[in-house]
């Protein structure tokens, strides 16, 4: 959010509304591997965008080296 932009900040109850939608509603029981902004699923990401899923975030390859650069650094 742009700082000089007051109209486009959230409030604490709006920005915590997606994480505790998605963590506590039994409509998504069950369901994982998704991005959700603003409450809903998130769209892909569009160039230059702000909001929406990023390309890299859905790649399998990408989450698999993460997962185990992330084992490896616990390890360590």
């Amino acid at each position: 959010m742009r700082a000089g932009n007051a109209a486009a900040w959230k409030t604490a109850e709006q920005g915590a509304a997606t994480s505790v939608l998605v963590a506590a509603s039994p409509l998504l029981d069950g369901v994982g591997g998704r991005y959700f902004e603003d409450c809903q699923q998130a769209a892909p990401a569009q160039p230059g965008g702000r909001t929406g899923v990023a390309d890299y975030a859905l790649d399998p390859e990408a989450a698999e080296r993460l997962w185990k650069v992330s084992t490896d650094l616990l390890k360590g």
